[in-house]
């Protein structure tokens, strides 16, 4: 089974049914099918095909869903680009991923004449509103269903690496129906379900969680921007029965002017995960929305599914056991093996501490362009995930720390040497150290500890400014703090962990 299998098979069982809405577009599942096979045409007709890597910068939009299925439908690969980032990420990814051409919204043509000044091959770009790339001319033949296997890759999602080098992690067909087969059985999602999308889609949560609700025929809302308040009132309206939330998402609508006076009786669940949070604001969330809530674990590499902490695993009662489970994240999901192993890759002893590991047909195909980093993380058939973590007698699985130096921010990976990197270029700064702190709202933040260069003087306003040029916003560290020298062990490696301690004592 392949992508396009689901719209096809939609398009016949409900034709009439809604598949997608957004603020001035709704749009049936026959419909949506002949959009999708329109535009897939219209690629066709502008030399893409099988095996071409197409790169997409959008908002959440039906345009988006449509360019998305229509150049998977053809066997090409999607490389999606994030809306906030600054143009040396966009063309960094674009150069590495070689893609044939690029696909932008209207409304993002500042920053494509940004990328295309910095790329050194130019690729073709089309505006998505463009009439060529929504259907071919008249008279053309019509798209059919090329041949592939589900092993072909549908999408290129750029994470980055311990180095701070973006690399593309490239999920096949197989990959993202397996996601979406295994997320469906173990959350019980039907074709009667209303999702509402928040998640930015050009990420694996927003295109992810979107094909799991698609597969089982459910109805989609977009949200283009968050805002808490249209949340509300969309569930209420729409009559929602799922959405996702980031635990800074959650706490702007906790805190919403008149919150309480809408009506969100048709909720079921309420998804969240990615970024760490806070047990005070879980209580207060799940007291809010008084439906079910599940908690996700997972990475970009194994397509979105990991493990689940189901609503079941979530109480407000202290005096059961049950609280410590909110502490973990959840049992591994249907479809998936996930184990701990030590350092000789021998399964660890219950409670002891070792790197998660798992295996299953989610597991992705390697980088892009890069296979000295794949070897490291896919062996005998199981990739390391880098994280930290111990396992009960129940299989709950607690996650402690992570092996290679990333962080969670807003649901999102963050390379720590990335920032790093960056900070370094700064003419003041003679040495950067980025780790991460809790935060009640954001889950974990990026803070930069600087050593200067001798004779300059302390300015953090201006080292932000610097990060704010060169990276999207999400990762431009909170807060900078001076250091005369690092710490460092025997081996002069500097000592993460002591100034990890020391910046989150200090944000208490």
């Amino acid at each position: 089974m392949i992508i396009r299998d689901i719209l096809e098979h939609n398009a016949r069982i409900h034709p009439s049914r809604v598949a997608i809405s957004a603020k001035k577009d709704e749009v049936t599942y026959r419909e949506l099918h002949r959009r999708v096979l329109d535009r897939a045409a219209a690629l066709t007709a502008l030399g893409i095909t099988r095996g071409d890597r197409v790169g997409v910068l959008a908002h959440n939009t039906v345009k988006f869903v449509e360019l998305f299925f229509a150049a998977t439908h053809i066997g090409a690969a999607v490389v999606q680009l994030h809306h906030m980032f600054v143009s040396r990420e966009m063309t960094v990814i674009l150069q590495d991923a070689r893609v044939k051409a690029l696909f932008y919204e209207e409304d993002l043509e500042d920053k494509v004449g940004e990328i295309r000044a910095a790329l050194s091959e130019t690729p073709e770009f089309y505006r998505m509103e463009d009439p060529r790339t929504i259907a071919p001319e008249e008279g053309a033949e019509p798209v059919g269903n090329p041949p592939f296997p589900d092993t072909e890759i549908a999408m290129v999602i750029y994470t980055t690496g311990p180095e701070g080098r973006p690399r593309g992690a490239m999920l096949s067909h197989r990959n993202l129906m397996a996601a979406s087969v295994y997320s469906a059985m173990e959350l019980g999602f039907s074709r009667k379900d209303v999702f509402l999308s928040c998640a930015t889609l050009p990420y694996l949560g927003g295109v992810g969680r979107m094909l799991r609700f698609f597969h089982v025929g459910a109805t989609i809302i977009l949200q283009k921007e968050f805002d808490p308040i249209e949340v509300l009132r969309t569930i209420e309206r729409r009559s929602v029965t799922h959405v996702v939330l980031t635990p800074t998402m959650m706490y702007r609508i906790l805190d919403a002017p008149d919150a309480e006076r809408f009506n969100l009786a048709t909720l079921k669940l309420v998804l969240y995960g990615g970024a760490w949070i806070s047990v005070d604001l879980l209580k207060r969330a799940m007291g809010f929305f008084r439906c079910g809530l599940v908690q996700s674990y997972a990475h970009v590499e194994t397509t979105g599914v990991l493990t689940f902490l189901h609503e079941e695993d979530h109480t407000m009662d202290d005096r059961t056991p049950y609280m410590k489970k909110l502490m973990s994240a959840g049992q591994e999901a249907v479809g998936v093996q996930v184990r701990v192993v030590d350092e000789e890759g021998r399964e660890a002893e219950e409670g002891m501490l070792g790197e998660v590991v798992a295996r299953g047909r989610n597991v992705f195909a390697g980088y892009l362009n890069d296979p000295k980093s794949t070897a490291e993380v896919l062996r005998d058939g199981w990739l390391y995930t880098g994280d930290m973590a111990a396992l009960d007698e129940e299989g709950y699985l607690y996650i402690v720390d992570r092996k290679r130096d990333t962080l969670m921010v807003e649901s999102v990976t963050v390379s720590l040497k990335e920032i790093e990197n960056i900070l370094c270029e700064h003419p003041s700064v003679k040495e950067a150290a980025v780790v991460g702190r809790p935060d009640y709202t954001m889950g974990e933040v990026p803070v930069a500890v600087v050593v200067l260069k001798e004779g300059e003087k302390e300015d953090p306003e201006a080292i932000l400014e610097h990060c704010r040029r060169n990276m999207a916003p999400f990762k431009v560290p909170r807060a900078v703090e001076y250091v005369s020298v690092f710490p460092r062990n025997a081996q002069g490696k500097v000592l993460k962990a002591t100034i990890r301690d020391r910046v989150a004592a200090r944000g208490r």
